[in-house]
């Protein structure tokens, strides 16, 4: 097997993981890297008639892990089948070691069937080196949607975000989000609408330098009002994939997953990139 990572997927046998695979194949084929279909394991010891023999245990996992396979060949060539040990979560972060990107579904197998996210995809967006996808089952033919904000977080997101609309063929649409409290008033007491095209001005010079990279990307930039969880969430409901910051601006520095990148891992309705800044 090659060292070349390329795209790493996350595969438990359950119905969200098949469509991160199908997913995960796509963008590697699409980016002409290999895929490695990763799936973790653990030996449960236990002391009595129902104890499971280990090989019994690794040989079920092996099992799953070349079911996951088979459904990426069905879209890509270049698939490897990895087995990890542990927590889903570590067994990830290891093999994504120089990948340029993991892939998970938004729940697994484990956990409360009423929670919305799993805690595998939230400890990988807020551990991972490379951009984390989580994909859900929802599939639109809309833009690529990179949220901006001017944070360290954000701007490390233009470029996987340009990145996915050339690889797709979509328009890339930019957005920032504008406070309502900042809409003007009866008497306001600074010029909100000044404000306000500034911000366009500030967000179209931000990805200036992309469009010029990008040329055969169609880009549009907007400042919409809202609160940025809101804008975004709504953006997303006609998007193909919202790629995002793991952090903007505003909260405690020492948080890994900024409360905005955890609502959209939670509620938006198409696949969501987050990307961690190198100053994260």
């Amino acid at each position: 097997m090659s060292d070349r990572r390329g795209v790493v997927v996350g595969y438990d046998g359950s119905g969200q993981s098949e469509e991160a695979v199908r997913w995960a194949a796509e963008e590697a084929r699409l980016r002409g890297v290999p895929l490695t279909v990763v799936h973790a394991w653990e030996m449960f010891t236990a002391v009595g008639p129902m104890a499971i023999p280990v090989a019994d245990l690794r040989a079920a996992a092996e099992e799953v892990a070349a079911e996951g396979a088979k459904h990426a060949r069905e879209e890509t060539g270049d698939v490897h089948a990895v087995l990890g040990r542990g927590v889903p979560a570590t067994a990830l972060l290891e093999a994504a070691a120089g990948a340029e990107l993991v892939v998970v579904g938004s729940r697994g197998r484990g956990g409360f069937t009423d929670l919305v996210l799993g805690s595998t995809a939230v400890g990988l967006s807020a551990h991972a080196s490379c951009p984390v996808v989580v994909v859900r089952e929802r599939r639109a033919a809309g833009p690529v949607v990179v949220g901006v904000d001017g944070s360290a977080g954000s701007l490390e997101a233009l470029g996987p975000a340009f990145d996915e609309a050339r690889l797709r063929g979509a328009e890339l649409v930019a957005l920032v989000a504008w406070p309502p409290d900042a809409e003007p008033g009866p008497a306001p007491l600074v010029d909100a609408e000044g404000l306000r095209e500034f911000a366009g001005e500030r967000l179209a010079r931000l990805v200036a330098p992309w469009r010029e990279k990008y040329p055969d990307v169609p880009v549009r930039t907007e400042v919409v009002t809202g609160a940025p969880r809101e804008v975004l969430l709504g953006a997303a409901r006609e998007a193909r994939l919202l790629v995002v910051g793991s952090r903007g601006l505003g909260g405690f520095r020492g948080l890994l997953l900024g409360s905005v990148s955890h609502a959209l891992l939670h509620h938006a309705a198409c696949p969501v990139a987050v990307v961690h800044s190198p100053r994260d």
